[in-house]
């Protein structure tokens, strides 16, 4: 299994909230994010990556 890491660490890493990679995790939008159980962490790779209109929106704030 390659290295992971949290919802917090995540939403650092990509300028969003934590509650908001949360979300993703539940709606199944970054690709093998997983728990061992509901309501424990999410496990999170190291290489995944946000939702496509989340990096729409920060390229479209970094153009401006």
């Amino acid at each position: 299994m390659s290295e992971s890491i949290g919802t917090r660490e995540f939403a650092a890493k990509y300028n969003a909230t934590q509650t908001t990679v949360t979300k993703w995790c539940k709606e199944g939008k970054i690709a093998n994010a997983n728990q061992d159980a509901k309501g424990s962490p999410w496990h999170i790779p190291n290489d995944a990556v946000p939702p496509a209109s989340h990096r729409k929106k920060q390229t479209e704030r970094i153009t401006k």
